[in-house]
């Protein structure tokens, strides 16, 4: 049998095709985690409604039981335009991360096999293969793709609606990391009085607040950009922000050093600004998205909406993701993008060309007003 790593593909016999998923724990599907099947285009765009767990398609068939999850894919009668089938596993309502499963082992036609170590992963929803068409024949890649914030907020992201709740409308129990009721993340002041983060690190939360060493203040979101990951936060009863500048002129440079600012692990990791440091690794974010560029300064859950800095201390980038199973493979929104964003909402943020290089010392020390935890509950 072919074992395949995340990032390995092969082609498969045709397009008829059948997989059978085990985990660790023997009573976890169907109880705390789950899985779901996405048809999308060669951009990740959907066509057509997901099949979630145990719940069919007309071009897919589910069988086995929580112990071993099979399915049956008829490829050839996928919805028109869809050139690729997601695997996704995730925890009902993103209760808590998928390392609950402990490890996941995937078999293809009796034929290809992947297995994942899920033991350190702390995302909610993961993406752990896809069937792909290319020069017309079906072929499979194993991944390590995850969403910190569930299989609903992945959705959103390339523009579908999923439902991730218990299907017996069972509440799941609380885990650290963002759940039902509450999330943490990172933002930055974008002027006097607007912060910027993730749209993920808010989306379905009804209270939010912004907090730092320097106070705790209300905010509310005045524009979400999903597609994007943009939410833009009125902070309210403030005093004025000290708000970053933003690099001016053409973006970064393969192999240029870049520092991450932001609040990872709130709660576990103390209440100040962390700090990391790495470099551009690639231009493109994965199958050549231009709107993400690629970093290896370390990243953890709570590090979504961090500004990522030049080394004159200029945001070049805002951290969405990381790719888990991986070495330090984490992304951001190009800065050319955000500053588009912002023009759209009438922001003027400021830009500043490059100047004298800081050290990490001094970058931290500068930047460190603009940071603000960002806290989202429900009510």
């Amino acid at each position: 049998m072919m074992a395949l790593a995340p990032g390995a593909n092969t082609a498969i016999s045709g397009s008829q095709s059948e997989w059978t998923l085990e985990c660790s724990d023997a009573n976890a599907f169907g109880e705390y985690a789950a899985v779901a099947i996405l048809p999308v285009n060669e951009k990740r765009q959907p066509k057509g409604p997901a099949a979630l767990f145990q719940t069919p398609q007309g071009w897919m068939e589910w069988s086995g039981g929580p112990e071993k999850v099979g399915c049956s894919l008829n490829l050839a009668a996928l919805p028109d335009g869809a050139e690729r089938v997601l695997l996704v596993v995730y925890s009902y309502s993103a209760a808590g991360p998928v390392n609950a499963l402990k490890t996941l082992h995937l078999q293809i036609d009796g034929q290809i096999e992947c297995k994942l170590d899920l033991q350190d992963n702390g995302e909610s929803a993961l993406i752990i293969g896809e069937y792909y068409l290319r020069d017309s024949l079906w072929k499979f890649r194993a991944l390590a793709e995850g969403s910190a914030y569930g299989l609903a907020a992945l959705g959103r992201r390339i523009g579908l609606d999923m439902d991730e709740a218990h299907p017996k409308g069972r509440t799941m129990p609380s885990e650290s990391g963002r759940t039902g009721s509450g999330a943490t993340g990172t933002g930055f002041a974008v002027s006097t009085h607007h912060i910027l983060t993730c749209a993920h690190v808010i989306e379905g939360m009804q209270e939010i607040h912004i907090a730092s060493f320097d106070g705790r203040y209300r905010a509310e979101p005045v524009v979400v950009d999903r597609s994007n990951d943009f939410a833009l936060l009125r902070v309210l009863e403030c005093p004025g922000l000290k708000a970053v500048s933003f690099k001016q002129g053409s973006g970064c440079d393969l192999g240029e050093s870049v520092v991450a600012l932001g609040f990872p692990l709130a709660g576990l990791a103390g209440g100040g600004v962390h700090v990391t440091h790495g470099g551009v690794s690639a231009l493109f974010g994965l199958h050549n998205d231009s709107s993400l560029l690629q970093f290896t300064a370390p990243i953890q859950p709570g590090s979504s909406g961090s500004p990522l800095f030049d080394s004159s201390g200029a945001v070049i980038a805002m951290v969405t993701s990381t790719c888990p199973d991986t070495q330090n493979m984490n992304f951001a929104v190009k800065g050319a993008l955000v500053l588009s964003f912002l023009e759209a909402c009438r922001v003027d943020a400021d830009t500043t060309p490059s100047a004298r290089a800081l050290s990490t010392a001094e970058l931290a020390r500068e930047a460190q007003p603009s940071l603000w935890r960002i806290e989202a509950r429900n009510l």
